[in-house]
């Protein structure tokens, strides 16, 4: 998604469908991804390019425990100034280049950990029993 400036300096917002689909080949809890939605509002502000960014995806992920796939929707919204100010998050650069940052935002959202609902009853330890000399005492902090 690379976007000119002159291109945008006469829109105030864009609404579009990117498929992420090779980006995600690098992610291994990241199963498979459908297209993602993004609407940007546009503004342009003292030379700085401030843009609200929603990004709504549904993705499957790999379960924690089981590594089954687990269907997951993604909603977030978030304000990127580009520019060259302190409070810039990004530089603004001609052409502006979105999609990894964009795919950036969608890794760092996404749950560190899910669990399939399989998942639950899986121990990978057992539940390890008291030495004889403490099972009474045991009983007692169960209690």
């Amino acid at each position: 998604m690379k976007f000119a400036l002159h291109e945008l300096r006469d829109k105030t917002s864009l609404d579009l469908t990117y498929d992420f689909t090779k980006e995600i080949e690098d992610v291994s809890d990241m199963l498979t991804i459908e297209p993602a939605h993004i609407l940007c509002d546009l503004r342009f502000v003292s030379g700085e390019l401030l843009m609200n960014l929603t990004v709504e995806v549904n993705m499957e992920l790999a379960c924690a425990k089981t590594l089954k796939p687990v269907s997951y929707h993604m909603s977030f919204s978030d304000e990127i100034i580009f520019g060259d100010s302190n409070d810039a998050d990004y530089p603004l650069s001609d052409p502006l280049e979105l999609t990894d940052i964009i795919f950036g935002y969608i890794v760092s959202e996404k749950p560190y950990t899910i669990y399939h609902p399989d998942a639950k009853d899986i121990l990978f330890e057992k539940e390890k029993s008291p030495h004889p000399a403490f099972a009474d005492l045991d009983k007692i902090v169960k209690k």
